[in-house]
Parts: C-alpha cells; structure tokens; sequence
C-alpha cells in the first residue's frame, strides 16, 4: 500500500533535492548535470506524469545558456531528452528481456525513422560535423516525442489528462500574450510587441494558438453527444480571441485552410451548422475590422503579400533563393542538417538593418529540408506528412463515435494548419511548435486505437 503513493512522490522529492544543488551551483558545470540527473530520475521514475508536466511547461519554457555557451529550453529540451532516451532504454531492455509489446506497432515507424537516419546522413556535406550531429541529436529528440505519446496515451482515461495538463497551461499563457499586446496595441504587428510575453513572435504564437483553436472548434462541431458544452465554449473564445490579435499573413492562410477542411468534413446533412459557424465568423471579423485603425492596418498587412519593397518579402525571397542554390549544389542529401544558418549571409544593402529581427532558417520549412537534408530528405518529409493524412482519412471512414471524430478531425487540422504554414516559415526547431507537431502525429493513432478498441469492447457486450 505504501509502494503506491511513495511512487508518485518520489520524483518531486528527487527535483527538490537536485534543485537546490541546481541553485547552489548554478555557475559550474555541476549543475547541467544535476538538472539532467534530476530529470531522467523524474521520467524513470514517472514518464506519463513528465509528458504532463513537460505540456504544461511548455508555453513558459525559458532560454538557459550552460557554461559552455550552449542554449537550451528549460524545462522542456530536458525533459524532452529524458523522455526520449529513457523510452529507448526501456524498448531496448524490453526486447532483451524477450518481453512481448503491449501496443500494436507505431504506423508511421518506417518513415520516421527513415528521416531520422535521413537527418544524421546528410552530416557527409555538412560544413560543421559537430553543429550538424548536435542538431540531428535534437531533432531526434523532438521526432521520438510521437512514439512516447503513442506508447503512453493507449486509454481514454489518459487522454483525457493529456487535455487536462495542456489546455488550461495554453490558456494562460494566450491570455498572457493577448493582455501584452493589448498594451502595446501600437506595435501590434510587430514582433516587438510581443517583448515580456510568453512567445518570441507573431508566428509562434499564431501557430500555436491556432492548435487549440482548431481542436475546440472541432469538438463544438462534431460531438453531439452529452459533455460540458459551456466549459468547450469558453476555451474556443479564449483562443478565438487570442488567435484574433495575431497578425501572421501564414497563420490565417494556415487557419483558413484548416476550416476549410473541417467544413467539408461536416458533409451534406448538417449545413445549418455550416452557416451558423460561417455566418458568426463574418459578423467577428466585421465587427473586428470596424475597431478605429485595424481595418487600416490589416489591408496594409494584407496588401504587403506582393509588395517586392517590404522587408519581410524581400528576406524571405532571399532565403528561398539561397535554399535552392544550397540545393542544387548538394541535391542528393543536402548540405547537412543546419547548414542553412551555417552558409547564409544577409545583405543588409538589400534587406535592410530590419532583417536582423529574423531567425536564420529559410523562412520555409519544405525548402529547408530540400536545402539541407537534398531530394531523399525532401522526399521522406513528403512521405511523413502523406503518411499521417491518409491514416486520419482512413479512421474517419471507419469511426462514427461524435467524440473520437471530432478529436481526430481536430489534430488532423491542426496538423494541416501547421503543415500549409510551413510553406512560409519555418517553425519546428523551436520547442512552442515542434512539441504540439510531433505530439500530435503520435496522438491521432493512439486516439483512432483507443476509439477501436472502444468499439471492439462494446460489440463483444452487446453479443454477450
């Protein structure tokens, strides 16, 4: 009986001893490595309890430079590490053991271990073999998050903390953000505005918002049945409202397409929904357009998409260039994972000192892979993205629960909005959307797996 409730408290006491090491020693190399000690404890000890605790971190994650100038996101990349390297151990000792896998296959293994493997190939072109192994090892990190959120959300019960630890943690920190750029409503379109908020740009925050959005949205649509409608409510206008005063020309490209989807997916029988859901989003967004200045200024950003004169168009033209000469000098694998802020130099006589406010990264996420992992980086990227659609629209024809559609309709156009803004910019390597895309691409198959089991279960009864 004691074992239990020991095993619940002892990772917090773990983090509370290392902590204090942590803050004893936060000048010496000591403390990366209480911090990683402490965290892979945590996760042995509590993995499915450090997948909460790592969403509900992530949107106030902060930048922590160690000793040897190296940047890591904290808590999240620590966590994130851990849990990647611990479930790794676990399969390995698993299948030492002999020990039969509990949880069918991950469909999407193959390809993204192809990528995988794909990322570390391309260090044969690399300038810097270090920078671009460091790099790989990360983005594996991120990528394994999809096979510890297969493996760990296999019950309803677990998905539902899984939305329980994420939302209200999302919540806050867009409720956060909207309250910063209401009071700096004079820069509202710039990334400036968005200084002492838990989010670095107009992008990030766009995105990530837009997951949450959408995923409401879906369940408001699509579930029928008995649940608490009002709670729902309030989440979908928390974020509305939040992706409102986001000024990304590729969020709302993303979000329009998104709906777009869901609303084919409604089908024939239900159009007054359709209207309804299309008609209160006009009456919004012209009650939005007619506040004093922002009919103004969204024109202006509107209108900015084709102007060769505007600074964000010409950077982001140049980085296009620059990723397919990069391509086509190393079109077979590439120019190494992170090449591509290793090779390019701005012209500020062409782009301007405002440039300077921009990531180094390609400004798309497509064309970065094409740059740095060449055409078989392309093309299994491709093949991930291909992979995760056809599964969804496969387990759409199959399930008719009003919950586990409306859940599955919803991460597959959260997944769409991110993959149409990747076009235009590219997101993955920071922590706010490279957690939500991959956590996703493991959770549409756990949810389809649990909504079948479900529906296995109730048939065995009723034949009973």
């Amino acid at each position: 009986m004691f074992l239990k409730p020991a095993k619940h408290i002892l990772p917090f006491l773990i983090c509370i001893v290392f902590g204090v090491i942590l803050g004893r020693h936060s000048e010496t190399p000591l403390a990366v490595l209480c911090l990683l000690v402490a965290t892979g404890l945590f996760v042995f000890f509590g993995m499915e309890l450090a997948v909460y605790v790592l969403l509900i971190c992530l949107p106030f994650s902060f930048r922590y430079i160690i000793p040897q100038l190296l940047e890591i996101q904290t808590p999240t990349e620590p966590l994130l590490g851990m849990l990647s390297a611990v479930y790794l151990l676990k399969k390995i000792v698993d299948y030492a053991l002999g020990k039969r896998q509990r949880t069918p296959t991950f469909p999407f293994l193959l390809p993204l271990c192809s990528f995988i493997f794909v990322t570390f190939l391309s260090a044969i072109n690399t300038p810097d073999l270090f920078g671009t192994l460091k790099g790989a090892f990360r983005a594996s990190t991120y990528i394994m998050f999809s096979l510890v959120v297969y493996d760990i959300i296999q019950h309803r019960q677990r998905l539902n903390r899984l939305f329980i630890a994420s939302f209200p943690s999302a919540a806050i920190a867009v409720i956060w953000t909207v309250i910063v750029l209401l009071y700096n409503i004079d820069q509202w379109q710039w990334t400036s505005a968005y200084q002492s908020s838990p989010f670095t740009n107009y992008s990030v925050y766009g995105s990530f918002t837009a997951i949450f959005f959408l995923i409401c949205l879906s369940r408001l649509l699509f579930d029928n049945q008995q649940y608490d409608r009002v709670m729902w409510v309030g989440w979908f206008v928390c974020f509305g409202l939040g992706l409102i005063m986001c000024f990304s020309r590729g969020v709302w490209l993303s979000v329009i397409v998104a709906v777009g989807f869901m609303l084919i997916q409604l089908g024939r029988g239900v159009t007054h929904k359709k209207i309804l859901f299309i008609g209160a989003a006009c009456l919004v967004l012209l009650v939005c357009l007619s506040l004093p200045g922002v009919y103004n200024s969204v024109m202006e950003r509107v209108s900015s998409t084709v102007d060769l004169d505007y600074a964000s168009n010409r950077a982001r033209l140049l980085r296009w260039g620059q990723a397919i000469t990069m391509f086509l000098d190393s079109p077979i694998l590439g120019k190494g994972y992170g090449a591509f802020a290793m090779l390019y130099e701005e012209d500020v006589a062409l782009v301007g000192s405002y440039v300077a406010q921009f990531q180094l990264g390609a400004h798309s996420e497509y064309l970065q892979v094409m740059a740095e992992l060449g055409i078989v980086g392309l093309g299994v990227w491709i093949w991930l993205n291909f992979a995760f659609l056809r599964y969804g629209f496969s387990a759409l024809k199959r399930i008719k629960d009003g919950f586990y559609r409306s859940i599955i309709i919803g991460l597959m156009a959260a997944e769409i909005s991110l993959m149409v803004h990747f076009v235009v910019n590219n997101l993955l390597n920071g922590d706010a959307i490279g957690v939500p895309f991959w956590g996703i691409y493991g959770l549409l198959p756990a949810v389809v797996q649990i909504a079948e089991r479900e529906k296995e279960s109730t048939l065995r009864e009723n034949e009973n």
